[in-house]
């Protein structure tokens, strides 16, 4: 994994404003998975369109009530 020090000083100087360190610590760890857990979820796509996909790429037909 990179370090710190494997970043440009001007990508090191960004994080270091942030409060962020690479690899990150617990804390910040933690912050970045609570932020994936919001993240997850937040885009909706319409039902017919993921119907629509998932039948051209994988042919896998579901019902349209659903």
């Amino acid at each position: 994994m990179a370090k710190m020090e494997d970043f440009p000083p001007s990508i090191q100087e960004l994080l270091r404003k942030r409060g962020w360190t690479w690899p990150p610590d617990e804390e910040l760890q933690k912050k970045m998975d609570e932020a994936f857990e919001r993240l997850a979820g937040s885009v909706h796509a319409d039902p017919k369109i993921v119907r629509k996909i998932l039948w051209e790429m994988r042919g896998i037909k579901y019902d349209e009530r659903s």
